[in-house]
């Protein structure tokens, strides 16, 4: 008799930490999930009829409502920040599914930003030697270079185009961009931003 009583309670124990697992409780798991490649505000999204606005730091969220073991769940994507082209350019992955400890542990939503050229207008380079970088993109630039791409960057995104070596027999500096030496942050416009590397 003893021991069925032991066991009783562990059973109710684990009920009141498990609550609808055990099939008693209601709204006792947080929908939520990872957020990857968001930067800014506008990121909206829906579960059955609830909104959510992700906000900074903008890697994960969570729903105000919770939902209880095995209800259904639906996260779809409602609106995207203003550096993401479309709203099918947010993925969620494993949105969709019933509710339990595991499912609401796989949900992560990742959005593709937009993403513009960086260019490097070099002028008046007849040395050798040149190498200029943006972050780990180098590029070592031969005389009489007139241009260097770099790798594309993201809308809102930060850039720094500096000199790593300078050219046999002459300095270059480098001008332009939102802050006027090169640096800045990259803006909308579908042409990129052009900075200058001038050497005398």
């Amino acid at each position: 008799m003893k021991s069925s009583i032991l066991r009783a309670g562990v059973v109710a124990l684990a009920c009141a930490l498990g609550l609808s697992a055990c099939g008693g409780g209601s709204g006792d798991l947080y929908l939520t999930g990872t957020v990857g490649n968001v930067t800014k505000d506008g990121l909206v999204l829906t579960n059955n009829g609830e909104d959510l606005a992700v906000t900074t730091p903008y890697t994960s969220f969570q729903f105000n409502n919770r939902i209880s073991t095995d209800d259904q769940f639906d996260i779809k994507v409602k609106a995207v920040p203003s550096n993401v082209a479309k709203i099918d350019d947010c993925t969620v992955n494993n949105g969709k599914a019933r509710a339990n400890y595991y499912t609401i542990a796989q949900i992560s939503v990742v959005c593709k930003i937009i993403q513009h050229p960086l260019t490097a207008s070099i002028k008046n380079l007849t040395g050798s030697g040149l190498v200029i970088v943006n972050g780990d993109d180098r590029h070592d630039v031969p005389a009489g270079t007139s241009s260097v791409s770099f790798a594309t960057v993201y809308e809102d995104g930060a850039y720094g185009v500096t000199v790593l070596t300078q050219p046999t027999g002459q300095t270059c500096t480098v001008s332009g961009g939102s802050s006027g030496n090169g640096s800045g942050i990259m803006g909308s416009a579908a042409e990129g931003t052009t900075v200058t590397v001038t050497c005398s």
